[in-house]
């Protein structure tokens, strides 16, 4: 049996001498583990793109005990490889997010449509405290871990019903917290997720 969807590669890890592990976050099946064989060689051709962070039509063949990854369609990449440490944490930032509130193959098309939307953000926009904040209020809330309507303080409320629930190409005229609120308004939410997930975030918090 043979499946197609599209996916953004969230982690990679060695197997076996030419092969790898790849962690993806599929449109249509929720995160996935499938194994990518022979990209390790030096002349691979799937190699190139199944970069963190790429978004990727795959081609999946259901294994006995593992998804085999047999073809890969490069979308765009998002940067990663280009050496720009600063994006690359930024994108890694996000995908950790991704990988840790999400559940093995449980579907979630509006995540999915969040981190692509948010990722082609990142190349372009330089208000990442922002873009950050908005990113992870919209999933917790896709996810069905976080309201704004639960709130009781009516100033907090009022504020993150407006990062929830409004574009973010129209936030900064709405928006206009202090760096300090900022770091405070990050603070909260990544401890959130922390509480959540019962772990640690690996990446930096303040980007």
């Amino acid at each position: 049996m043979y499946f197609r969807t599209e996916a953004i590669i969230l982690k990679k890890r060695n197997f076996s001498e030419s092969d790898r592990l790849l962690t993806i976050f599929t449109r249509d099946f929720g995160k996935l583990t499938v194994l990518a064989k022979g990209v390790r060689r030096p002349r691979s051709r799937k190699a190139g793109h199944l970069e963190l962070g790429n978004w990727c039509k795959v081609f999946i063949a259901k294994g006995k005990n593992i998804d085999i990854l047999t073809e890969v369609e490069l979308k765009k990449a998002f940067g990663i490889a280009d050496f720009r440490e600063d994006k690359a944490n930024k994108i890694y930032h996000l995908l950790e997010i991704i990988e840790n509130l999400t559940v093995d193959h449980q579907k979630n098309l509006q995540a999915f449509i969040l981190l692509v939307k948010f990722l082609k953000k990142v190349e372009t926009d330089k208000n990442f405290n922002l873009l950050s904040s908005v990113f992870k209020i919209k999933l917790l809330a896709s996810l069905g871990f976080f309201s704004s309507q639960s709130l009781k303080n009516s100033k907090a409320k009022q504020i993150f019903n407006i990062l929830e629930k409004t574009d973010f190409e129209y936030l900064e005229d709405k928006i206009k917290l202090s760096k300090d609120s900022h770091l405070k308004l990050l603070l909260f939410l990544d401890s959130m997720i922390e509480n959540i997930t019962s772990s640690k975030l690996k990446t930096a918090r303040f980007l």
